[in-house]
């Protein structure tokens, strides 16, 4: 019989029409355990929502084993399921519900030596608990699903007279009814009634758990295994008669003491909410890595509102190692999707190839030809970029701004060169401010023929040694690749790493801010990559990148990070605690709508390919 077959036309408790056919519902998980307080009391309250719809019913988490083949290797995953059904056909529409027929579950063919034997050959058990601890943790049934193949929390309303009766009854004797707690303090059970009398509903209750096994010995120590999970959160739980019908979900009344119903009001109910939902899974999307609970999490960054990627991370804590994954294998499953880079400490121009683009090192002799004049005649630079470059680079002041912009409007058609626009300047004191572009290192910046950019490049700025001209090279390279090259590709990326360097510099975050914004339309992903979110966020252009991320990874930052990420990404306490003492590799995963647990993970190839540490383990 289905997973449902057994409470079909069955109907009972409040609210229910006589012989209503049940109806079951698939609905969608929440990444719980990483919501603000104030958004896992939304969560919890839809919960009780879904419980008033059905009135009387179940509601199913379950784990669906399976494997991921990923270039040669393959890794264990878990599947999570949800399902709710409400025994007299409520509609329930909480957790975008939809009505689903009983999903595939192996048929149980009889009980022996009180094991449920199934047609696979697998034995079951179903464990019911029977006493719970004053507190019990918000989402206990998701906390302990990984001894078990499935939890089930049974409910049924109480009807609203009935309640109110037991409640004035308890109140009168305060004493006689236990609640989700078991041998109740009389303080607790008053508190209860209290509840039901103030508005709150009532139900009964069961809270069950089915473990799976090839045979009677590892059947009898997989449920050891969970009896003992559930006591660390002080709940006890024990297998019952009546397995088949409890395996079925119809579960027997009076079979034993213990399976007598058990009362709770609705936000007592809340903390064994069991919809927690650590997947991420988009529709071509890519590996990076696995969530809390095994599943694996396939990013695409193009099914964001923005495909803009922020990756946060103290050194030694594995972000540039993840940018590295990711991006060679969206290159590969993209079809060669076009990587082009600004790498400060050449991190990522041994690894071109594998990337799919040249690689180019800079020194601070290099000939560049990136001249901003040269660059706007052809079209390769908005003015207002030149100016603000310019601007930020010389330390021209805010009052010269507006001058240096008509002077380069009315001179650059006329002159050949930045060089010749100084030259021919009419404000002294403008022209005094730009001499410095005329000398070296800054002139050889500007001087040479401009790289044909004819395939995605990564140019590596390790030999630039001065921060300042680190920067200027940075922004110049940034504008001209994105002009020349990823406005013209279908889907591309760019990626800036060490992005902290530019922090002092608003105009060249403005500047990436704004090629970052205007690709959204030319399908241009945004990676940013940068160990001090600190110092980004002490300008308005810096926190404007970190806030418009769709997608942001936050591995281990210091302490005076935690606090910057907890602000801008709305983190808990206890979330960015986590991010302070991170392992390597792991962190907060925030995309769209979600935020997950999540374990980067490169393949042995990766791992020795990418790594920077002498041993070949993880780096960045």
């Amino acid at each position: 019989m289905g997973l449902f077959d057994r409470l079909r036309g069955r109907s009972e408790g409040a609210g229910g029409r006589p012989g209503a056919r049940g109806r079951g519902f698939r609905v969608r998980g929440v990444p719980f355990f990483v919501l603000r307080e104030d958004e896992r009391d939304t969560v919890l309250a839809q919960f009780e929502a879904l419980l008033a719809q059905a009135q009387s019913g179940f509601v199913v988490a379950r784990r669906v084993m399976g494997s991921l083949s990923w270039r040669g290797y393959t890794y264990p995953v878990v599947d999570m399921e949800f399902y709710a059904y409400s025994r007299h056909g409520n509609p329930v529409s909480a957790f975008n519900a939809v009505e689903c027929e009983p999903p595939r579950r192996p048929r149980a063919l009889g009980v022996r030596r009180g094991a449920v034997v199934l047609e696979t050959g697998e034995l079951a058990r179903v464990y019911v608990a029977y006493r719970f601890p004053a507190l019990v943790y918000e989402g206990l049934p998701y906390l302990v699903l990984a001894k078990a193949l499935e939890v089930v929390l049974y409910f049924n309303l109480i009807p609203k007279h009935r309640a109110v009766g037991m409640a004035d009854a308890i109140r009168r004797r305060r004493a006689g009814v236990a609640g989700i707690l078991e041998e109740a303090s009389v303080e607790a059970v008053t508190e209860l009634a209290s509840r039901v009398l103030g508005g709150s509903d009532l139900y009964e209750f069961q809270l069950a758990f089915t473990v799976t096994a090839g045979d009677p010995g590892k059947l009898e120590e997989a449920g050891r295994e969970l009896v003992y999970e559930l006591k660390a959160y002080g709940v006890e739980a024990e297998a019952p008669p009546g397995q088949l019908d409890l395996y079925n979900l119809s579960p027997p009344r009076g079979l034993v003491v213990r399976l007598e119903p058990r009362y709770a009001d609705s936000t007592s109910l809340r903390a064994l909410f069991p919809f927690v939902d650590e997947e991420l899974r988009d529709e071509g999307g890519v590996l990076i890595g696995f969530s809390g609970s095994g599943s694996p999490v396939l990013l695409n960054p193009w099914a964001r509102p923005n495909p803009i990627f922020t990756i946060v991370g103290v050194s030694g804590s594995g972000k540039s190692m993840t940018a590295k994954v990711f991006m060679s294998r969206l290159h590969e499953v993209g079809g060669g999707t076009p990587v082009v880079g600004v790498d400060p400490e050449s991190e990522y121009t041994p690894h071109g190839r594998r990337l799919g683009s040249d690689a180019i090192e800079v020194s601070e002799g290099s000939r560049l030809g990136l001249d901003p004049v040269k660059l706007v005649k052809a079209g390769l630079m908005e003015m207002g970029q030149a100016v603000d470059i310019l601007s930020e680079i010389y330390a021209v002041p805010h009052e010269l701004q507006g001058v240096l912009r008509g002077e380069f409007f009315a001179l650059y058609e006329k002159v050949g060169d930045l060089a010749g626009l100084v030259e021919h300047m009419r404000h002294e004191t403008l022209r005094l401010y730009l001499e410095g572009a005329l000398a070296p290192p800054d002139r050889y910046v500007y001087e040479g023929r401009l790289p044909p950019l004819d395939q995605p490049t990564i140019f590596g700025l390790r030999e630039v040694r001065s921060r300042r001209l680190k920067i200027l090279i940075s922004a110049l390279i940034s504008t001209y690749s994105y002009n020349k090259l990823l406005a013209k590709a279908s889907k591309s990326v760019f990626f800036v790493d060490e992005a902290w360097l530019f922090a002092d510099t608003p105009a060249i975050l403005s500047l990436f801010e704004n090629l970052a914004r205007r690709g959204r339309k030319y399908g241009v992903c945004f990676i940013y990559i940068t160990q001090r979110p600190e110092d980004l966020a002490r300008s308005q252009q810096g926190r404007t990148i970190l806030e418009q991320a769709s997608t942001a990874l936050l591995m281990r930052v210091e302490p005076e990070g935690r606090d910057v990420l907890k602000d801008i990404y709305k983190l808990s306490d206890s979330e960015a605690d986590i991010l302070v003492s991170a392992p390597v590799g792991r962190g907060i995963l925030k995309s769209g709508v979600k935020r997950l647990m999540i374990s980067v993970e490169p393949t042995p190839e990766e791992l020795r390919l990418f790594s920077t540490s002498p041993a070949g383990g993880r780096s960045g």
